[in-house]
């Protein structure tokens, strides 16, 4: 007797992909990085842990968006065929974390993501090294928000390395502290030719102002210092275009400018600001700092260093000033008095007598480090109101307009008196 096994059939045909785009591994991490700065990890409603796929007239796009953030990335990709005009959806961290796995022996090998229905439900897979590896889910496109429509108040463009450095030079004194989110942002003004950056936790300020190359209309965004970070480092051309973004529900308040756009290279990303009136800042600025000390940014660094690593708990670090010197000590509750650190020679202004201001260390460190300059420049109207810090110009640069006012600690012997 002679069995026969027959082929089994299937009366259901492989679904055919919608969309399929093939870039490297190394291209796909690299895009999804960027557009996951607009990407929540904790999400309100789940959809928004997902990002679009999107193919236009041959042109593959990743987009993001969490409510406050939204981030539009260019795909380097192999031709998609006769693929046009389409859309879906995956999952973010999922995408990310099946191509690294796929391509953890060689990140630049080929990797396509394709959308597909299986069953009425939309289907993910991403294909490598000889693996395709499914995902099912229950997100429809026409739920996926749509990007807000704004009115374009001004555009201008700024170098990407002159911009991305001062707006980490102001990013230093913003604040940590949630509770306060307005404090958290980095604000930015602009008059005529000039954008001004500051920021503030009330301890510090920092304050630079850059050249524009053409007059823009005023206006000011509260940039959440925060927001900038996770985008920085995904502006990747030479030039950053910024757009002033207007939404007609703010339209003409005080502080209305709702969005800016920044555009560089193959990411771009929009923006929310802040809402509510920026502390009056500027006018600290006006003090008048008749004492000056100037002194090598490397060797009070490296003082300022052993003062935060060795520094009793929450002890500030003294500076210590001679007519023509400088040390930075560490300060212990006991046996203060046996301290010695190196002398550092200064050049000193109208200061004839020995004087002492203290400073959070951590803050110090943070102010100095801020400042890319050989010789750093502190100014004093006392030592018990804020020093302005900055950079001292070599012989034919440009003059830094970088500013950092940093509050001193005061001293028990000069509680109630100057």
């Amino acid at each position: 007797m002679t069995a026969t096994i027959t082929e089994p059939t299937t009366t259901t045909e492989p679904a055919l992909a919608d969309l399929a785009i093939t870039a490297t591994g190394t291209e796909w991490l690299r895009k999804l990085a960027a557009v996951g700065a607009a990407v929540c990890s904790r999400p309100p409603v789940p959809i928004l842990s997902f990002i679009v796929l999107a193919c236009n007239r041959g042109k593959a796009t990743l987009t993001g968006y969490d409510y406050s953030t939204s981030a539009v990335v260019k795909l380097n990709h192999e031709a998609v065929g006769t693929l046009r005009n389409s859309k879906a959806l995956a999952p973010h961290s999922w995408l990310v974390r099946t191509i690294r796995v796929l391509t953890a022996r060689k990140r630049d090998m080929p990797v396509t993501v394709a959308s597909k229905t299986l069953l009425g439900r939309p289907m993910i897979t991403v294909t490598a090294a000889g693996f395709t590896i499914p995902r099912l889910h229950d997100a429809p496109l026409s739920e996926y928000p749509d990007l807000p429509a704004h009115g374009e108040l001004d555009t201008f463009e700024l170098d990407r390395e002159v911009l991305a450095a001062a707006l980490d030079r102001a990013s230093v004194s913003a604040s940590r502290d949630e509770t306060l989110p307005i404090l958290t942002a980095i604000e930015m003004q602009s008059h005529g030719r000039l954008l001004t950056l500051q920021a503030t936790d009330r301890y510090r300020l920092s304050s630079e102002t850059l050249k524009l190359t053409k007059e823009v209309q005023d206006f000011r965004f509260l940039l959440p210092a925060k927001t900038w970070k996770s985008v920085a480092k995904h502006l990747n051309g030479e030039k950053v275009t910024l757009g002033v973004l207007v939404s007609g529900d703010v339209h003409g308040k005080d502080g209305g400018r709702a969005s800016v756009h920044l555009s560089s290279g193959d990411s771009a990303f929009t923006l929310t600001g802040v809402m509510g009136d920026y502390p009056k800042i500027k006018s600290l600025f006006d003090l008048d700092f008749g004492m000056t000390l100037e002194v090598n940014r490397r060797d009070l660094t490296d003082q300022v260093i052993v003062a935060r690593e060795l520094n009793d708990y929450n002890e500030p670090a003294l500076l210590k000033i001679g007519p023509s010197s400088v040390t930075l000590a560490p300060s212990f509750a006991e046996g203060g008095s046996e301290v010695a650190t190196p002398i550092l020679l200064a050049d000193t202004t109208n200061i004839e007598v020995p004087d002492t201001a203290a400073y959070n260390p951590q803050f110090l460190l943070e102010a100095l480090k801020a400042i890319n300059a050989e010789v750093v420049r502190f100014a004093f109207y006392n030592m018990v109101k804020p020093t302005c810090i900055s950079p001292v110009s070599a012989k034919g640069d440009t003059p830094s307009t970088y500013r950092h006012l940093l509050m001193p600690v005061r001293l028990p012997n000069r509680v109630g008196g100057e």
